[in-house]
């Protein structure tokens, strides 16, 4: 679940992203902003794009959800007001350093491509993850894999109220530390960018419970996400995302 650069509370988003975030724009409306969910009013159900997320990324969602937060780095698609479910998109995320005090610094050493992030997602020690599948988002090649904390695993970030929590991405400049923290599971579809990089897109029941019934959801809107690049053509092409 997000965590901030400073100790705040497990389910708080940082308020640095809050105050930078930019509203999605409607597809074939230039110039013009999605209703305000600041206002407490969930977006219509249809297809939008984001408003400062890079690469601009287009994505249809049904009545009754939100973009909570876009910023170049971080765009957050949710159940309106939900605290526990989302989807989330993260450009050019690290590996989080895995010193037991958690700061908010990259594990050196570890490679920025899907493969290589999959690879050391794979070898924590506290998480429990699936075999990694391969699957285009948007027409960009990547790796498909979900993940969850390994029942009896303790160690705990200080701010996690004894929760136990494996750290899995940093953003140091864009203001985000992601913590996989309690019974939360989560879908990751990591996926390379052409010329490099990666964008995550991370559905996420921080209530593990709810993965399933979230998964249902999120998965049309996955499925359904463009970004403004496309990947070069290759052979064999990937499965959709699943």
């Amino acid at each position: 679940m997000f965590r901030g650069l400073a100790a705040i509370p497990v389910l708080a988003l940082a308020v640095a992203l809050s105050a930078c975030s930019g509203a999605p724009v409607a597809p074939g409306a230039a110039g013009t902003t999605a209703p305000s969910t600041a206002a407490g009013t969930p977006l219509p159900a249809g297809t939008y794009t984001s408003g400062a997320f890079s690469p601009a990324v287009t994505f249809t969602v049904p009545d009754g959800w939100e973009a909570a937060s876009d910023t170049p780095s971080y765009l957050q698609l949710r159940p309106f007001g939900s605290d526990v479910l989302g989807i989330h998109l993260f450009r050019n995320p690290v590996a989080a350093s895995q010193d037991p005090a958690c700061p908010s610094q990259p594990e050196p050493g570890v490679g920025s491509t899907s493969s290589e992030l999959v690879s050391w997602i794979r070898g924590r020690p506290g998480l429990v993850v699936s075999n990694p599948a391969m699957v285009t988002v948007g027409g960009l090649p990547g790796v498909s894999i979900d993940v969850g904390i390994k029942d009896g695993w303790t160690q705990s970030c200080s701010f996690a109220n004894g929760s136990p929590t494996v750290p899995l991405f940093n953003g140091a400049a864009a203001g985000y530390h992601w913590i996989v923290a309690g019974n939360e599971r989560l879908r990751l579809y990591i996926v390379d960018m052409p010329g490099g990089g990666t964008v995550v897109i991370d559905v996420d029941a921080y209530d593990g419970n709810q993965i399933d019934g979230l998964i249902a959801q999120a998965l049309p809107i996955v499925k359904g996400m463009t970004f403004a690049t496309t990947a070069p053509a290759s052979a064999a092409p990937s499965p959709a995302a699943s």
